[in-house]
């Protein structure tokens, strides 16, 4: 039988990759036994997979609003706590760091230190990378800088979008979980400290490549990487990309390379849309997301 050095677990987080992980942990070790499971999530849709499951399961779950009641009640806990933070855009401030009893570990979808932030699959695409993938750390006070616990690698070729990467890191993110579930259990990980993270660029929620407006000057690869970069299908997540043609700007709805075509690409066009999501919608969003990438 798996022990745990842990009083409670807490899986904090959104979509497929938190609830695989809460369905895993919930068959090991139930719901009455040590260590207590427990949920969250931070700007969740109620109606997702993974808080219906939770409740149905009668696995104590709370989804979050805002940043201040998370932290008072991540602050509240004074026993020892694995906190697994999977797909989760909170981020923890610097006093629950420095709770002695409480640990935390996190997915990022790159290999860090390679596109530390927000999106790192659309920069990875975007920069044309050989290689993707994920990783699970341990967080520290730098975003994404904390010790790195396992990464697995995804080669990358001209057929991976937003959506494409992001469905097949999810899935490599949780085969990487449970290779390392025991070790974390007991908390006798094998850590390797990230190097030269001055190096690297941290990105944020709002950063697009380019600023979101595809560069007629590239040559057709690079064109192809912007878009594929921003293509998260039906989701909208991600402002659609713009083009500028004869000084006025454009939304990219859709595209279709044609080597026949001076641009490379035929595309389906629509008015400039500015659209980024706010802070209201962004529940929404993600569960829009995490559904279209159900795994």
């Amino acid at each position: 039988m798996i022990k745990s050095v842990f009083e409670s677990i807490l899986i904090l987080g959104t979509g497929t990759l938190a609830l695989n992980i809460t369905k895993m942990l919930f068959g090991l070790f139930g719901t009455d036994s040590r260590p207590k499971l427990l949920c969250a999530s931070y700007l969740e849709s109620p109606f997702s997979l993974f808080s219906t499951w939770c409740k149905t399961s009668k696995i104590p779950y709370i989804n979050f609003k805002n940043k201040i009641a998370l932290s008072e009640y991540l602050s509240g806990f004074e026993s020892s706590m694995l906190l697994i933070s999977a797909h989760n855009y909170y981020i923890f401030p610097s006093n629950l760091l420095q709770k002695p009893f409480l640990k935390i570990i996190n997915y990022h979808n790159s290999l860090l230190p390679n596109h530390r932030g927000l999106n790192a699959q659309m920069w990875s695409i975007f920069d044309q990378d050989s290689t993707s993938g994920i990783t699970w750390h341990l967080v520290s006070s730098g975003i994404d800088c904390g010790d790195i616990i396992i990464q697995k690698s995804i080669p990358l070729d001209s057929t991976y979008t937003y959506l494409k990467l992001t469905q097949e890191q999810l899935q490599l993110a949780f085969l990487a979980f449970r290779e390392i579930c025991d070790s974390l259990l007991s908390w006798n990980l094998p850590l390797k400290t990230q190097e030269k993270i001055g190096d690297f660029v941290l990105h944020k929620a709002r950063d697009l490549p380019n600023n979101g407006i595809l560069d007629l000057h590239w040559d057709f690869e690079k064109k192809s990487a912007f878009l594929r970069s921003m293509d998260c299908g039906k989701s909208h997540l991600l402002p659609k990309p713009k083009i500028i043609l004869e000084g006025k700007k454009y939304v990219i709805l859709d595209y279709t390379p044609n080597p026949k075509n001076a641009l490379g690409f035929d595309f389906t066009l629509g008015e400039k849309n500015e659209y980024l999501p706010s802070k209201l919608m962004l529940a929404t969003l993600v569960y829009l997301l995490s559904e279209a990438f159900n795994v």
